[in-house]
């Protein structure tokens, strides 16, 4: 028996070997970096459109594009919970390839006129990466991924015509303001479908929606009317420079473009390794997104005037001046809630929630498109100057602001509470 024992472990010992030798080799991950997720963050960025409204559209186009990245990366690493589906992937395909495809994919879709363009930074960033059948791989689990997330988002609403009708104008009702009123550009040409776009993260813009402004001869409102025509106004005596910087400032920055640049930032500050910089620049992307449908939503269903109208016209406690003109052209939608703080908060709480709220240790600083800059300490910090921002540019209520920021954090938490989970051990 023993004699049996003994020949009997040997053939063992000699199984497990063979065994051993049929097992895939782990995969090397000390040469990866992020390179390529913050590379085609940057090549989303650069085709925002320049026309009035078109941050609404780009910012399906940041979702799509870093999602894209986020489930083609986890298809094959599994790190975190997906959007979409995992698609059935080799645990040695090459997440950095995977997520350049995946990224290209979506966006020659979305801009087949800039098929040559995207083509060339295709090559190139491939280039980067070294022929073998790990990348080969990676690039099908990233183009399958994008085609399952088009498709998956084929049905949103997006493309449908708007269907917008004006309202009665009264007090308290929105109108269309000049300059667009004198070019006849109504809601119905500024993307009012988007209300009813399928939300990414949240369950719908209906349970999202804000709370109704307040009444005209509130003495909420009344204040914030007064507040407005005193700072907002072109002509302001009262206005310091720092709060006229603070309005001209956030004018050109849109929430999609912050979710892109202070998460590239964040995630280069954090040394973040290739899945967790697709994490949080999904999740911010996302955050937007959800906060442009719920912003649009909320607008048309109150319909409340914007401070141009107000001032103008007249309203209870405050006299009318026909003359008034505001700092910034008024955007042609309605007022409430202010967008701006509402989208921007979204974006910048979804963040606070990944990294914590307390004050930064080196302070944060931002560029508009414009070239400017304005430094800020914390999260909060930021949201606040947004909201003043609006204000002082004559554009919106301070109320608005207010609640438009409040509604942006509930958004931020339940995107990084339900979304892109990490999978369990």
């Amino acid at each position: 028996m023993r004699g049996c024992w003994k020949r009997s472990r040997g053939l063992w010992a000699v199984l497990v070997l063979v065994l051993a030798g049929c097992r895939e080799e782990p995969v090397d991950t000390s040469k990866e970096t992020p390179r390529a997720v913050l590379e085609w963050s940057g090549i989303s960025r650069g085709l925002v459109p320049s026309i009035v409204g078109g941050f609404v559209p780009h910012s399906r186009q940041v979702a799509l594009t870093h999602v894209a990245m986020h489930d083609a990366i986890n298809s094959i690493r599994h790190r975190y919970e997906t959007h979409g589906t995992p698609v059935a992937a080799s645990p040695n395909a090459s997440p950095e390839a995977a997520a350049i495809a995946a990224a290209h994919s979506i966006l020659v879709r979305l801009y087949p006129e800039r098929q040559a363009e995207l083509a060339e930074r295709y090559v190139t960033s491939l280039a980067s990466l070294p022929d073998s059948l790990r990348k080969t791989e990676g690039i099908q689990v990233g183009e399958a991924v994008a085609e399952q997330l088009w498709n998956l988002r084929a049905g949103d609403r997006s493309n449908e015509a708007p269907t917008y009708v004006a309202p009665t104008p009264e007090q308290g009702v929105w109108r269309q303001v000049p300059p667009w009123s004198e070019q006849g550009l109504y809601p119905n040409t500024f993307l009012a479908q988007w209300s009813a776009v399928r939300t990414w993260a949240v369950p719908s813009a209906a349970e999202f929606r804000c709370p109704p402004p307040p009444a005209l001869t509130s003495e909420l409102f009344v204040r914030d009317l007064q507040e407005v025509k005193l700072l907002g106004a072109r002509t302001s005596a009262v206005r310091t420079q720092d709060q006229t910087d603070a309005g001209l400032f956030w004018a050109p920055i849109t929430a999609p473009l912050l979710a892109i640049d202070v998460g590239q930032e964040l995630a280069t500050r954090r040394g973040l390794d290739l899945e967790d910089t697709a994490r949080i620049l999904a999740l911010g992307s996302m955050a937007a997104a959800d906060a442009v449908i719920i912003n649009i939503h909320s607008k048309q269903v109150f319909n409340f005037w914007r401070p141009i109208t107000a001032i103008r016209e007249g309203s209870p406690g405050v006299a009318a001046d026909p003359s008034w003109m505001p700092l910034i052209d008024t955007p042609p939608n309605q007022e409430y809630p202010a967008g701006h703080p509402q989208q921007s908060s979204a974006v910048l709480n979804t963040y606070a929630q990944l990294f914590g709220s307390e004050p930064f240790a080196t302070p944060l600083v931002v560029r508009n498109p414009q070239g400017k800059e304005r430094s800020f300490g914390s999260f909060q910090q930021m949201v606040e100057d947004v909201v003043l921002g609006r204000i002082v540019g004559g554009m919106h209520y301070r109320n608005s602001g207010v609640v438009g920021a409040e509604s942006g954090r509930q958004i931020a938490t339940w995107v990084t509470s339900h979304s892109l989970q990490p999978m369990a051990d």
